[in-house]
């Protein structure tokens, strides 16, 4: 078992996880970074909030995958 960090990134500030979770494998941590990816990008969009969110993950080795919510407005029609 590994202890993965979900570091949050949002309207331009790191949010760092001091706690992190011990998980059986990377195939977890991505599915627990998906899901709290999700609950965040409904409270933003919800809340007209920041255009991108990011959740890095790492272990005490490093990081290891990002995952990233981001709207892209285009011109307006």
């Amino acid at each position: 078992m590994t202890r993965y960090f979900f570091d949050v990134m949002a309207a331009g500030n790191l949010i760092p996880d001091e706690e992190g979770m011990i998980l059986p494998n990377m195939e977890a941590a991505r599915r627990e970074a998906s899901r709290s990816l999700a609950d965040l990008a409904r409270d933003a969009v919800r809340n007209d909030g920041t255009p991108r969110l990011a959740i890095s993950v790492r272990t005490d080795d490093g990081p290891v995958c990002e995952a990233a919510f981001e709207w892209n407005i285009g011109p307006k029609h």
